[in-house]
């Protein structure tokens, strides 16, 4: 496979399956959540520890294309849990408190409102292939996310970053611009460091035989069915007794409805969905310990191109749909939407909400736009699988109900789809995903004008404002205030149609104690064993 064609495959686990704050003495005053965030399930706070031993039989909706931190994909449902026994993330948000806080790192702080931040790590870590978890270690790293040549996923968050080793532990960070919240940027898109020295031999050898200095290290890897981790007998909680397991493997299972089966019979012990009605039935039939966090499905419009660079186009549609018809219709599970933040959301202001259907006035702007010339004629892209060819054809079928609007459905494999997409913004409809722990920089890279990511083309100086306001201030009122100003930007320009919500969280058998998630569902794998 070309490395155009694996880069291909890894960020459309993103778009298609579908990114919070450490004080340390004298640091960043703000590292009270911000609001509390809705808890995961208790299930995951009520069980018993551990012991000692044991093979974690774990299931993936697909392989790897590689497991590097730069060509991967930081999704709780494909490979983020590997990134995470192979690495350890050095701070993750906590979902309970929106918190950011250290785990593989020690403390990462500013002093003046984020024009500079300090990151410190633990000391006496070592990469599994014995050479030191340090300072330039993570220089090396976080350079190679914002070199071009690298075809990084995580590009954007690194770029512009002047970074200096102070000393083996501590790396002084100064971003491109004030950013209050970079803490939670590193949390999301650039928590995983890979040995400078395998990075040396090259993206063949660092995607498929990665060295980290997480509670595994990969020991198999049969292209299209297993691999199989091992105990890091180097890793730097060892004294603590983790990781807990002796090992885990991960087998390609595309059928989620397969993969409950699997782990309701005992035939698999744990896989990561988020699919909402799945996670219904795993809590009622195994174990399922869900997190609702912002973002969800949603209809992106390209505003850069007819038929949707006309704004009631964008309305037309928007309100000629009823986000709480579909788990009605296709009985889904689906979490009625009312934007990119969830009902339960500290961000949400009721205030800016998505308009609700009104199928007259739907019809009266489809009639308009028509008479002028513009009727609202469009071809909506999707991802390849049964899911979203559902949904697709159940807003084709509301659609005909209409007169002067026409909608047809592109099915592409998962490649040719974030080709179309993501690189060429080729599409005047794309249904899409996102899973939101906390808004910055998830919101920044995908909304901000001149963001590379911005891929509808949404461009809106109110909104601009508020994003920066968003990551600019660490107060939780004033980041509060820059969020309302955003989502009201939002509901007059419609750059997106929002119809469910975002959940996300594993599924496991009774054998499984110990689990815990980090960011958007992501599974702590040093805890993680038998019970």
């Amino acid at each position: 496979m070309s490395r155009q064609a694996r880069t291909a495959v890894t960020l459309a686990a993103v778009l298609a399956l579908a990114a919070t704050a450490c004080s340390g003495s004298g640091g960043k005053k703000s590292a009270k959540p911000t609001a509390a965030p809705p808890a995961q399930s208790a299930v995951a706070s009520a069980q018993p520890p551990a012991k000692s031993g044991g093979t974690l039989r774990m299931l993936a909706v697909q392989d790897s294309a590689q497991l590097d931190p730069f060509r991967t994909a930081y999704v709780a449902v494909t490979d983020e849990p590997r990134l995470s026994a192979l690495y350890d993330p050095m701070f993750v948000i906590q979902p309970a408190t929106g918190k950011v806080v250290p785990h593989l790192g020690e403390s990462i702080t500013t002093s003046d409102g984020g024009r500079t931040w300090t990151l410190k790590l633990r000391p006496g870590v070592t990469f599994s292939d014995g050479t030191p978890f340090d300072a330039e270690a993570v220089k090396k790293n976080w350079e190679m996310h914002a070199d071009p040549a690298t075809n990084s996923l995580h590009r954007a968050a690194a770029t512009g970053l002047t970074l200096n080793v102070v000393d083996p532990l501590t790396l002084s960070v100064t971003p491109q611009g004030p950013n209050a919240n970079f803490d939670r940027t590193i949390a999301q898109e650039l928590p995983y460091i890979e040995s400078p020295q395998q990075l040396a031999k090259g993206p063949d050898a660092y995607g498929s035989q990665p060295v980290g200095a997480g509670p595994f290290v990969l020991t198999s890897w049969t292209r299209g069915n297993e691999q199989v981790f091992t105990k890091n007998p180097t890793y730097w909680q060892k004294d603590k007794g983790l990781p807990k397991l002796d090992g885990f493997s991960v087998k390609n299972v595309p059928d989620i409805q397969q993969q409950l089966a699997a782990v309701k019979s005992g035939q698999a012990d744990i896989f990561t969905s988020s699919d909402p009605a799945l996670l219904d039935r795993g809590a009622k039939d195994a174990n399922a310990a869900v997190l609702k966090v912002d973002g969800g499905q949603y209809f992106l419009f390209n505003m850069t191109r007819p038929p949707f660079d006309d704004p009631r186009a964008r309305r037309a549609v928007s309100l000629a749909m009823d986000p709480a018809d579909i788990p009605k219709t296709l009985n889904n599970g689906y979490i009625p939407a009312k934007g990119v933040f969830s009902s339960s959301s500290p961000w949400l202001d009721p205030n800016f909400v998505q308009p609700p259907p009104n199928r007259a006035e739907a019809q009266r702007l489809f009639t308009e736009l028509a008479g002028e010339g513009k009727k609202v004629d469009f071809t909506y892209l999707i991802p390849q699988n049964p899911s979203s060819q559902k949904t697709a054809e159940y807003m084709q079928s509301r659609l005909t109900s209409y007169t002067d609007v026409s909608m047809r459905i592109e099915s592409l494999e998962i490649g040719a789809y974030i080709v179309k997409s993501a690189i060429q913004h080729d599409f005047q409809g794309l249904l899409t995903q996102r899973w939101v722990p906390d808004p910055e920089p998830q919101y920044f890279l995908a909304f901000y004008s001149k963001s590379p990511l911005n891929y509808g083309g949404w461009n809106n100086p109110a909104a601009d404002r508020a994003l920066i306001a968003g990551r600019s201030s660490a107060d939780p009122a004033a980041r509060k205030q820059a969020y309302s100003d955003l989502q009201q930007a939002m509901m007059q320009d419609l750059p997106l149609w929002v119809y469910s919500e975002a959940v996300v969280g594993p599924i496991y058998n009774s054998k499984v104690t110990g689990v815990e998630v980090y960011n958007a569902g992501v599974l702590y794998m040093d805890r993680i064993g038998f019970k």
